[in-house]
């Protein structure tokens, strides 16, 4: 080659890059076609596996669309209910049979499901007519047993009747608890209880029980029968369960086979990744050969540039392509790189690689979040929204509506959550029970509902809505067995105190038979005071009942504490110091001085036997937060138990360890202030630094009474009736110093007369439990219809009273708790409409 020397630079450059030209636009030729066949044939088959992945993901979610309405039949007893959610299960069904209808392998797993739905809406359609007669019947036991709970607590009655009575609560007391078993050995149990009963009670009945026991046989009877109703309710119970069972089951196995296509897709995928990735490396080796001759055609004339440029950039190339196919593992050595712009390059590439990693990693999460939140959203059992700024609705679960009882076609419609709650049936009430944050509303059905509202950060909120109707249920059940509890140890302790005070009488009248005068005298003394302790014994439960007979006035608290120091430092043990505190102006309260006295000498001789050796009694007068009086009595005692502060009210609940304590004293103060129309707390602490227990008494203030008798807003004419002659006494002479005219019955037929031939009347108070059974609620149904406008009050020494459906929602309705002190009648009259002016 002699003339290659005589080549000038330029032309061999020249030559170089033409050549290097030719072999680049060769390989460029080949690459493209390796490529361009590559992505067809990656798009083709991309596009298959796609179709059959959303054919998998479609059954997939159908099948779990009726895992998850299927469980929501069995909380449906409505037929009307029922028949449309199984229609929605039926409908998910036949997408799910639409997706499978050619995949044999699915036609036995959906031959089962079908045939599962089916059961599972036989077992669950009858249930709404049984538990519609189980609820009748379970109505009719409850005033049976109310009735023959009554008659056998009639002491006017034979004992032998009232036997009977007895046996016959029983007997309802059986047939209801049948009917609210919950399982079928319970039920069996229940039911030849019922059976032993009867047989035992039928020899026994007397006339007057004939027409009660019919009621109660003819209650069980009805239909097929409270226990083979209740054992068919049961087993279909069971049905559904089994059902539920099958389906889940089903289901399971349905949602397996389309996991096992995805996977199947996924496997076929990746293979043709690989082999794709195979020509790609072909290709790759191709090029880089071609690469090599243009390096050897141009190394003369541009070693440094094909050296370092080239290859430089061919690796920054090769890791660039990696990294846009996904490869954020690749590498880009910088060994033998500078500064200069390749350099800048190579750091470049890291930065850029670096940014890809954290856009995967933060794409990765955001992703598992929104799937997270996508299937607790879906799935929470309570009714959640989410409200943006304006307070308008921007998403919202299934639940929400149906918690709601609304129709989910209008779901569309944007709204605000008050709106919502406002078109549904459910109405806020106040509850001791709320906490902060919750609300609790309920619908005339006795659904209870909670709220819980959230705020977001920006503005908006999230709010939670919770089925909480059976927790009410238990806790009013629960409550009322307390009560009844409590009750039946009053009367077993009241029955136990008096059987010894009447065996006390009754054996001193046989020795006074044949005794002289002299032992005479003595037995007579013994009865006097058996009697003056049944008597005692009368004072202290009329204490608790808050039906004794009190005389107040208004007293000077501080003033009456003070006199009584000499006396309470006489009743308290020799090491406990007695302290007074008492505020520089009269504290003024209406209460009976005497009965204050006992309860004061009562808390103070209770504080004094908590203290062990020594410690102090602080007694505190001054006013309440609303201007009422306030007396506390505190002491440095050992302080009481949880358990012990929670019943220390109770009634014959004593925890003194001598056996000497009635367990009334706690009881008599607690009626006392709570007739005299205050308030009672008690706060106890048992460990150190400060433990004992602090009683607080509250009354008042005065300036309600008074103002109220002072300025009676109207007068008229106002009709009281109670059985109570006492209760009736108190009430009609309030009324009578407030400047009313006051028609006092005391008797059920007296007030039903004085109502029909009144010619006007502007109020009616009765009692709730009447004489002869008699009900206050039809005297103030007759005083609605007769007199319109008349305002209608309801005593009743219950705490919850449910009026029947007439008079439900009046405006003029009112009930109270008795007995009614002067500043509850008071408080009556100031908050009544003004009365009626027509005659």
């Amino acid at each position: 080659m002699p003339a290659l020397p005589s080549l000038s630079v330029r032309f061999r450059l020249s030559a170089a890059i033409a050549v290097l030209f030719g072999l680049i636009l060769l390989v460029s030729i080949i690459g493209m076609r390796v490529l361009d066949r590559t992505e067809t044939w990656m798009n083709v088959l991309h596009q298959e596996t796609l179709t059959e992945v959303s054919e998998a993901l479609d059954l997939s979610r159908h099948a779990a669309d009726l895992a998850t309405s299927a469980p929501f039949l069995y909380a449906l007893f409505p037929p009307f209910q029922l028949e449309r959610e199984a229609e929605k299960v039926r409908d998910s069904l036949a997408r799910i049979e639409t997706h499978a209808s050619d995949d044999p392998t699915l036609a036995l797993p959906m031959a089962r499901l079908r045939l599962a739905i089916d059961d599972l809406t036989a077992a669950l359609v009858p249930q709404s007519a049984r538990k519609a007669a189980l609820t009748a019947t379970d109505r009719d036991m409850q005033r049976l047993n109310a009735r023959a709970r009554k008659y056998a607590t009639d002491t006017r009655l034979a004992l032998r009747e009232r036997e009977i009575w007895a046996s016959l609560q029983q007997l309802t007391a059986s047939a209801i608890a049948a009917g609210r078993a919950a399982e079928l050995i319970e039920l069996g149990e229940f039911t030849r209880h019922f059976n032993k009963i009867e047989r035992s009670i039928e020899p026994r009945l007397l006339s007057s029980h004939l027409a009660t026991y019919q009621e109660i046989q003819a209650a069980v009877s009805r239909d097929s029968g409270l226990f083979v109703l209740k054992h068919r309710a049961l087993a279909a119970q069971l049905d559904a369960e089994n059902a539920l069972f099958r389906i889940r089951q089903e289901v399971g196995r349905i949602t397996t086979y389309a996991e096992e296509k995805v996977a199947l897709a996924e496997s076929r995928l990746s293979r043709a990744r690989a082999e794709t990735s195979h020509n790609l490396g072909i290709a790759k080796k191709s090029f880089l050969t071609f690469t090599l001759m243009s390096l050897l055609v141009a190394v003369t004339s541009a070693l440094y540039v094909s050296r370092y440029v080239t290859r430089n950039l061919k690796r920054v190339a090769t890791a660039m392509r990696a990294l846009a196919q996904g490869d954020h593992r690749s590498e880009l050595p910088r060994a033998g790189v500078g500064t200069d712009e390749i350099g800048q390059l190579f750091a470049a590439f890291q930065v850029f690689r670096d940014n890809a990693r954290k856009l995967d990693r933060r794409t990765a999460q955001v992703l598992r979040q929104n799937a997270l939140f996508s299937r607790v959203f879906r799935n929470i059992k309570d009714g959640v929204a989410i409200t943006s700024v304006d307070g308008q609705i921007d998403a919202e679960n299934q639940n929400l509506r149906a918690l709601l009882r609304l129709p989910s076609d209008d779901a569309k419609i944007k709204t605000g959550m008050e709106t919502l709650i406002a078109r549904s049936a459910f109405v806020r009430q106040a509850s001791a029970d709320e906490r902060g944050g919750f609300e609790e509303y309920v619908d005339p059905l006795g659904h209870v509902l909670e709220l819980r509202h959230s705020p977001l950060p920006d503005g908006g909120a999230v709010w939670l809505l919770s089925e909480t109707t059976e927790r009410k249920r238990i806790d009013e059940r629960l409550e009322e067995i307390r009560r009844v509890e409590t009750l039946g140890k009053v009367t077993g302790e009241v029955a136990h105190d008096f059987g010894n005070i009447l065996s006390s009488i009754s054996g001193n009248l046989h020795l006074l038979e044949n005794a002289d005068d002299q032992s005479s005298q003595h037995f007579r003394a013994r009865i006097r005071s058996a009697v003056d302790l049944g008597v005692s014994l009368t004072e202290r439960l009329l204490a608790f009942a808050r039906k004794q007979h009190l005389e107040p006035q208004i007293t000077d608290i501080g003033l009456l504490v003070e006199g009584m120091a000499d006396l309470l430092e006489m009743a308290l043990p020799e090491g406990v110091s007695l302290e007074f505190q008492c505020d520089d102006p009269p504290v003024l309260a209406r209460v009976d001085p005497g009965q204050l006295e006992s309860a004061i000498l009562n808390l103070c001789v209770n504080a004094g036997q908590a203290i062990k050796d020594s410690g102090t009694i602080r007694i505190f007068v001054g006013h309440g937060q609303s201007g009422g009086a306030r007396l506390s009595i505190q002491d440095s005692g050992c302080g009481m138990t949880p358990d012990v502060l929670r019943r220390a009210t109770e009634p014959f609940f004593t925890h003194r360890n001598d056996g000497n304590g009635t367990g009334l004293g706690l009881s008599m103060v607690d009626g006392f202030v709570h007739q005299s129309g205050g308030r009672l707390t008690i706060q106890s602490r048992t460990a150190p630094p400060q433990p004992g227990t602090t009683v607080t008494m509250e009354f008042p203030p005065l300036a309600q009474a008074p103002d109220a008798a002072r300025k009676p807003r109207n007068q008229g004419t106002i009709l009281v009736v109670d059985d109570d002659l006492t209760n009736l006494t108190a009430t009609s002479t309030a009324l009578e110093r407030l400047g009313y005219v006051v028609l006092a019955a005391s008797s059920f037929g007296e007030g039903n007369n004085l109502i029909k031939h009144q010619h006007r009347l502007d109020m009616v108070i009765s009692d709730l439990n009447l004489d002869d059974g008699a009900s206050g609620w039809e005297l103030l149904q007759l005083a609605c219809d007769l007199h319109p406008t008349c305002d209608l009050v309801l005593m009743s020494t219950r705490q919850t009273v449910r009026p029947p459906d007439v008079l439900n929602g009046l405006p003029q309705l009112k009930i109270l708790t008795k007995p009614l002190s002067e500043i509850m009648i008071a408080e009556l009259i100031g908050a009544r409409r003004p009365l009626s002016t027509s005659t």
